[in-house]
C-alpha cells in the first residue's frame, strides 16, 4: 500500500500497540502536530525533545529509525528501544513507504 496521504499513515499505524511513554500518538495529533511536532512525552539524555519526523528526509526521521532500529533506536548501541516495543516490528518494506511519503514533504 502506497502512502500518499496522513489518512493513510494512520492506517498503516492502526491496531499497533504502544505501552509506555507516548502510546498510539499518531492516533491523536492533527496532521500539523504529527509533521512539525515532537514524539508526545519523550526526551532525549540531554532534556532535549525528540521530533517526530524529518519533513523531506525520511532515511533521517525518527520515526523510520525508529520503526527500522537504527540510530538512537539501534537495540545495541541506542538510548531507546525499537518500535513498536517488543514488536510485531513493521518489514522493511513498510518502512520504506512511510520513509517515502516523508521524503516526498508528507503530502497531506
Amino acid at each position: 500500500m502506497a502512502l500518499t496521504s496522513f489518512a493513510d499513515v494512520q492506517a498503516f499505524f492502526k491496531g499497533i500497540s504502544v505501552p509506555g511513554y507516548h502510546g498510539p500518538f499518531w492516533n491523536t495529533l492533527t496532521y500539523n502536530e504529527f509533521v512539525t511536532g515532537p514524539v508526545p512525552g519523550v526526551k532525549d539524555s540531554n532534556n532535549n525533545t525528540i521530533p517526530i519526523l524529518t519533513k523531506g528526509n525520511g532515511a533521517q526521521s525518527n520515526i523510520v529509525q525508529a520503526l527500522a532500529g537504527t540510530g538512537m533506536f539501534d537495540p545495541i548501541t541506542g538510548s531507546f528501544p525499537r518500535m513498536p516495543y517488543g514488536g510485531p516490528y513493521f518489514s522493511d518494506a513498510q518502512i520504506q513507504e512511510l520513509s517515502d511519503w516523508i521524503t516526498k514533504g508528507c503530502p497531506e
